[in-house]
């Protein structure tokens, strides 16, 4: 990797346009891929994304430099490690971290519908490697329709003069916010691109 950005680090383990978007941290700016270049969606075991997140800022915690000081030998060495982890095979000097997407939901979120693929074109990756991981249930804020229905009572007078009584039902809707608990999931992708 050409850039290595180990701010990623605490940025995918923090915990919707495209949902891959809105919490999207670029790190490199590079060009769009064509519509013909091929986007690799790759999904790796949470605990293999874990591990390395946490190995990444073990390197940073026993630095005594800033990252961004480091020796071309240090910045390979980490770079090999991360993309080991990620299970790309590329030669580490041929591939850039675009970014990174962390983000955690209730909603379900489908990474091989081509939201990922498309957005990862956009950002001139090959690869968009992704792991997910189970957090828990999480309080959410839903809106469900209350429908009720009433009567009306009214007199009224017929073509005879007689007072006539009729009544009329009436169905009204109200839309309510209620509090439910939903399965929560966080997801963490890296953005790859090889030159």
């Amino acid at each position: 990797m050409k850039y290595f950005l180990l701010l990623s680090v605490t940025l995918a383990l923090a915990g919707c346009s495209n949902v891959w978007q809105e919490s999207y941290q670029p790190f490199v700016g590079v060009p769009e891929l064509d519509s013909q270049s091929r986007v690799t969606v790759r999904e790796i075991p949470w605990r293999r994304m874990e591990s390395a997140l946490r190995e990444q800022e073990e390197m940073l915690a026993q630095s005594d430099v800033h990252w961004e000081e480091w020796s071309d030998e240090q910045r390979r060495e980490a770079n090999g490690k991360l993309l080991k982890a990620l299970q790309i095979s590329d030669d580490p000097e041929r591939v850039t971290l675009v970014g990174v997407s962390s983000f955690r939901t209730t909603d379900r979120v489908t990474p091989w519908d081509g939201s990922l693929a498309e957005f990862a074109r956009q950002q001139g990756a090959h690869y968009a490697v992704w792991a997910d991981r189970y957090l828990g249930k999480a309080e959410t804020i839903v809106t469900r329709t209350v429908w009720s229905d009433s009567n009306d009572y009214i007199t009224y007078e017929d073509a005879t003069g007689e007072d006539r009584r009729a009544s009329r039902r009436r169905s009204t809707s109200t839309d309510v916010p209620l509090v439910v608990e939903k399965d929560e999931t966080g997801y963490t992708a890296f953005f790859l691109r090889v030159d």
